[in-house]
């Protein structure tokens, strides 16, 4: 599987498509043959896998909600496997309600391989060292054998759900005596380590890269990363149910999207976006046969791009991750904002806030709740007001500044910095 992905990686954009057409129509064959939920539900569309021939036959089939997952779980369990073999992952997302998915060898062996490649491009190799900075707390080492496990591959885990000075400091002490080869893990504490190594001038800690994920990495967070580490840094997007690594950027900056490990379709108004047209991610994971999540609706946005990379690999490209559709705010003239835009624009230079959340309750109201930090005053306050009045550009909005002393952070460990109670339509 390994060799697998590091070949293919090299095949033409259209050889790439085959390889992962081959693995979905694989993969729809077992859902169809083993798994009760689509089973039923296909044949009483009157669909077979001998109907899905193409890309325009695959989006016939239904798209899969998270709301589904969790009312048919047992049902999406594939009957040709040992359930007690799988492995049950758990997570919370941004809602903190609990969901739960099944994972079977094979797909825990392509993730492995997923993440190889990926990190591959820089250099890393399996028995490198590597810090993970983590914010969700159930995958952090819990037990003894757990941490025996984890120090035997070379990791030592950074709790960052919360990022305490005292906890950050202990960790980079660590880290300068242990010397990591990569160091990875959410973007919002791996931006405050940088932080406190660019403020204590702390320059031994040199990976071969950095490898942020969870949330959206701006320009000046990135600068910033590669300033405290002087090394590239690889920006990863993947979740739990769709592959840890469903793209990756490549060492000439762009993001590939690995196609041949998970299937993904950008979808605008139902239909294929166009490239460069923003629409709603839409995954496959091709190596789950034990509960296959066929056309799982991500609750992401992103852009497709048609350009080919100067790295030479044939796997696709994604311009851009807009965000959460929750991240998207409805204005009331019907304009789309990308509410992460606050955070780039807005404290670009304010470094009195140590966060910012930007909450948009209805189309006509929205508020900023910002978290005080050293140096704050009520300058600060107006400027972000000022700040905010240009981005929305005269839309007749009701905007609500609020200070306080903490922002909390998800179950998972994630802050969100953009929450829209508004549905979004594309």
């Amino acid at each position: 599987m390994e060799a697998e992905l590091e070949r293919d990686q090299w095949l033409s954009r259209a050889e790439l498509q085959a390889v992962a057409w081959r693995k979905l129509q694989a993969l729809l064959e077992q859902a169809y043959q083993h798994v009760p939920y689509y089973r039923q539900q296909w044949t009483a569309l009157g669909l077979t896998p001998r109907d899905i021939q193409t890309p325009a036959d695959f989006e016939q089939l239904p798209l899969l909600t998270k709301a589904e997952v969790r009312q048919h779980s047992d049902q999406l369990i594939a009957d040709n496997v040992d359930r007690s073999r799988l492995q049950r992952v758990v997570t919370s997302g941004s809602t903190g309600e609990p969901f739960v998915t099944y994972h079977d060898w094979r797909y825990q062996a392509a993730n492995v391989a997923a993440f190889a490649r990926s990190r591959r491009w820089f250099g890393w190799e399996f028995g490198d060292k590597v810090a993970w900075v983590w914010g969700r707390r159930s995958e952090l080492p819990q037990t003894v054998w757990q941490q025996l496990q984890r120090w035997l591959k070379q990791e030592r885990w950074l709790d960052g759900f919360r990022p305490t000075p005292e906890r950050i400091q202990a960790f980079v002490a660590e880290l300068r005596r242990w010397r990591p080869d990569l160091v990875a893990g959410y973007t919002n504490v791996i931006v405050l380590l940088a932080r406190y190594l660019l403020k204590q001038q702390i320059t031994e800690i040199r990976p071969k890269v950095v490898e942020t994920t969870a949330m959206n990495l701006w320009p000046q967070e990135r600068e910033l990363i590669q300033r405290a580490f002087q090394c590239p840094v690889s920006d990863r997007y993947g979740s739990h149910e769709s592959g840890s690594v469903v793209a990756a950027e490549c060492p000439v900056g762009n993001r590939h999207l690995f196609q041949d490990f998970c299937y993904v379709e950008i979808l605008a108004n139902g239909r294929q976006a166009a490239y460069g047209e923003p629409g709603e991610v839409v995954t496959t994971p091709l190596y789950a046969y034990g509960m296959p999540l066929i056309r799982f609706r991500v609750g992401d946005v992103a852009v497709l791009d048609e350009a080919e990379c100067a790295c030479g690999r044939g796997l696709p490209l994604l311009r851009d991750i807009v965000g959460r559709v929750t991240s998207l705010f409805t204005l009331p003239s019907g304009k789309l904002l990308y509410g992460g835009i606050f955070r780039h624009l807005v404290l670009k230079d304010l470094f009195s806030v140590r966060r910012l959340q930007v909450h948009q309750y209805s189309k006509e109201k929205i508020e900023v709740l910002l978290e005080r930090g050293e140096g704050f005053d009520d300058s600060v306050v107006a400027l972000v007001r000022q700040r905010c009045l240009a981005l929305l550009e005269g839309e007749p909005v009701e905007l609500v500044i609020t200070v306080t002393d903490e922002i909390p952070s998800t179950a998972g460990g994630k802050h969100l910095v953009t929450i829209s109670d508004v549905p979004v339509e594309f």
